[in-house]
């Protein structure tokens, strides 16, 4: 059994030929998956906490929180007639 097995699925995406070749180039035809899957992996995570970090920064942004205070009042101020 293999050390760490998950479902997988086969995706159709294009690349731009340069990147296409050096992929070829440098990984084995076996690896290519697991070496597209890493680096795909590796970008999601630097743009998660990317994304964290920025959701984090607009919290602490009391211009922002202000800026949300003053739309909830006017959300509540229709939501009676509904």
């Amino acid at each position: 059994m293999k050390k760490h097995e998950t479902k997988k699925v086969n995706q159709t995406f294009s690349i731009p030929v340069d990147i296409s070749n050096d992929l070829h180039a440098f990984v084995k035809k076996r690896e290519m998956s697991q070496f597209v899957s890493e680096a795909i992996r590796k970008e999601l995570f630097s743009k998660k906490n990317d994304l964290k970090k920025h959701y984090l920064a607009a919290n602490e942004d009391e211009g922002q929180t202000e800026e949300m205070n003053n739309w909830e009042g006017t959300l509540e101020d229709g939501s009676g007639d509904w």
